[in-house]
């Protein structure tokens, strides 16, 4: 993604590139950690050098995991706060401990939506969320599908404490934006008016990686993406008119999937 985003001409001060190495030290700034990846994300909130209206993208590629919401919430009659899950992207520090000796967890869609939604208030709604991970919402010629579990980008949720992922959120959350929305409110509901989704599966399918003939790994999803966007999206392509042709791409292995009011748009917001 990157290297289709230089290619385009987008300055490099307008991209900030958190990347995981196999040596790389959980302490370095550009280590995709939880706390990276939420002050990455506070402070494009934050950047004057981002205008009100400017197309802002986030991109994800990862595992992803779920919780239950029945961990969190009790059933009560009449309640539904304790159905469904809560879907989480993981950091690569994710099960470290903290400097209280606590599991580093992962970050809820609750989380991501809450921060998009306080960007949004700062700088406009065009923004695209982009998540290469499972539970998010062919193969290529010259490429071998990793099919096996240890290729699929999902994980077990961290430990079992029932309040982990949520909490950690709430209190993140207080810290960067103090009266943000609680996450633990029983009637919390996705705000999918501040930014549009594009999803690497549907939630009961998994993000696969492919082989590339190069010996590299992607996600089969950015490398449909990327793809597709060198070969000529259309000026007139909506976000659904680009997801539909990255799901005659991907199938039958997985299914992109698209959401946000502002779905129908023009891919990246682009004018007429």
């Amino acid at each position: 993604m990157k290297k289709y985003f230089n290619d385009l001409g987008v300055p490099k001060h307008r991209i900030r590139l958190l990347l995981g190495h196999v040596d790389g030290s959980m302490h370095d700034s550009l280590f995709p950690s939880r706390e990276n990846i939420i002050k990455t994300l506070h402070d494009i909130r934050d950047n004057p050098l981002i205008e009100k209206g400017d197309s802002i993208i986030v991109y994800f590629s990862g595992h992803g995991s779920h919780y239950f919401c029945s961990n969190y919430f009790y059933e009560i009659a009449g309640g539904s706060a304790h159905l469904g899950s809560v879907e989480a992207i993981c950091p690569a520090d994710r099960d470290e401990l903290d400097r209280e000796g606590n599991p580093i967890s992962d970050i809820s869609d609750r989380e991501l939506n809450t921060i998009i939604s306080l960007i949004r208030d700062t700088k406009g709604d065009n923004i695209t969320l982009i998540l290469d991970c499972c539970h998010s919402g062919s193969a290529t010629r010259g490429m071998s599908l990793l099919a096996s579990p240890g290729h699929l980008r999902d994980l077990p949720p961290v430990s079992n404490r029932r309040e982990s992922v949520l909490h950690s959120a709430d209190t993140s959350l207080q810290k960067y934006w103090p009266g943000a929305p609680s996450v633990l409110a029983e009637n919390w509901s996705p705000d999918m008016t501040s930014h549009v989704v594009l999803a690497a599966c549907r939630e009961f399918e998994f993000a696969r990686e492919v082989r590339r003939d190069d010996g590299n790994v992607a996600g089969i999803f950015t490398d449909a993406l990327v793809t597709a966007l060198r070969s000529g999206v259309s000026e007139m392509s909506t976000y659904v008119d680009f997801c539909n042709t990255l799901r005659i791409a991907m199938a039958p292995f997985q299914t992109p999937a698209v959401a946000g009011r502002k779905k129908d748009s023009l891919l990246w917001y682009r004018q007429v």
